[in-house]
């Protein structure tokens, strides 16, 4: 998951007289369970960033690293999902080899290693969900198997983010229609502000499903028909091409709001047709059930045949990186606005068990480390702003609370 090891001109150097960083046979008394390499307190405390103020609040966990090294920010957001305590980082670059260094509290010794390692320190100090250490997975049959699997879960997280922010924006839209009946046609019981950030929610989450229908149709379908049977993907290619005219009128039903009289009769007319544009499509009753049919169709019936695929494409010399990521990494590649921009945005959709899964992936897939800080700090950034409690509830409450908070 990229190096965080700084370049040799940016190394701190240990001054004359001060003890070395050091590596510990065992770990000594005190030293969480699951790992992690004690490291001298002496050393992180001579880094200019690291105030005498750090080291008063014993309930605080710490972490020192670069602020280039994506593993500091994987724990750092690993961190907030899991809520369970304050979190501080310090940009300090005197950690052993480059390498974060964690302290779960005053009384802890700080120690240093591997993302999985202090990833498991966390979860064996604070057992509650979610356990951001990745899981133990069985050993796949084969390296097809193991892309395919990869692309899998990638696919199946995508669809959950998409059906909680399309639920989030229809819950939304009812609220405000429920609220016009109560107060009465022509009084104005909405804001503007309010209008704004639906229409930013509503087309943050088409941005994100238009990429990842394009995923799908450049990445997936095309492979998957030829290895499976011709017409097996006719079905959910219809579907795409059914939903855009749809989610386009949607779009225009919030730009027609924002350019009426808040509350006026017209205004509560066209809010009326677009609660029930979100609950309809064709004969389904709910526009979120109709998404969900379609999704469970991919799951159920195109995903399992994706490591007949993978194979199919090894064995046309398709596919020259040996490695099981390169799949999924060429798959996040082409999402490039879900994975830039937009990635607080999408990780606001996934609960955070599945937002920890994600992040394994990402982290696991993404080659290019500046990027990949790039989306961590991101993430972080809007985690910071939550309440921890809100972060464990309903994620679309989550975003409504960050949009509210935005400028």
């Amino acid at each position: 998951m990229g190096n965080c090891s700084p370049s040799p001109r940016r190394r701190r150097q240990t001054e004359p007289g001060s003890p070395p960083l050091h590596r510990a046979a065992s770990a000594p008394s005190g030293t969480p369970a699951g790992g992690g390499t004690p490291v001298s307190t002496y050393a992180l405390a001579r880094s200019p960033s690291v105030s005498a103020v750090d080291a008063e609040d014993g309930n605080v966990v710490r972490v020192y690293g670069s602020d280039g090294c994506p593993v500091s920010w994987r724990l750092r957001v690993s961190l907030l999902y899991k809520a369970a305590a304050p979190v501080h980082f310090t940009p300090s670059e005197a950690a052993p080899l480059g390498r974060p260094v964690l302290r779960l509290s005053a009384a802890d010794q700080e120690v240093s290693g591997p993302a999985e390692e202090l990833l498991r320190l966390v979860d064996a100090r604070f057992e509650g969900k979610p356990r951001v250490a990745p899981p133990e997975r069985p050993r796949p049959a084969s390296t097809s198997a193991a892309a395919a699997e990869e692309v899998a879960e990638l696919v199946r997280l995508q669809h959950r983010s998409a059906e909680r922010h399309l639920e989030g924006v229809a819950a939304k839209v009812a609220e405000m229609v429920k609220k016009g009946k109560k107060m009465g046609k022509g009084r104005n019981y909405v804001e503007g502000a309010e209008v704004r950030r639906l229409g930013k929610w509503y087309g943050d989450a088409m941005e994100v499903m238009l990429e990842h229908a394009r995923m799908e149709e450049t990445l997936i379908f095309p492979d998957l028909q030829r290895a499976a049977h011709p017409g097996v993907c006719d079905k959910v290619n219809e579907q795409h091409g059914r939903h855009l005219p749809m989610m386009n009128g949607i779009k225009e039903d919030i730009k027609t709001l924002l350019t009426l009289e808040l509350g006026s009769p017209l205004f509560h007319e066209v809010l009326v047709n677009l609660s029930v544009r979100l609950k309809r499509l064709q004969s389904s009753n709910r526009w979120q059930d109709h998404t969900k049919e379609h999704f469970k169709e991919e799951e159920n019936e195109l995903l399992p045949r994706l490591e007949e695929v993978r194979r199919m494409q090894r064995e046309e010399g398709k596919v020259s990186d040996k490695s099981s990521s390169a799949w999924a990494s060429e798959a996040i590649g082409t999402m490039e606005v879900t994975h830039s921009k937009l990635f607080p945005f999408f990780m606001t959709g996934l609960l955070p068990q599945e937002a920890v899964q994600y992040l394994d992936l990402v982290c696991r897939c993404t080659k290019n480390t500046r990027h990949l800080v790039s989306m961590l700090r991101s993430l972080a950034e809007r985690l910071e702003d939550a309440n921890p409690s809100i972060i464990h509830n309903n994620p679309t409450k989550l975003y409504e609370h960050l949009l509210v908070k935005s400028p």
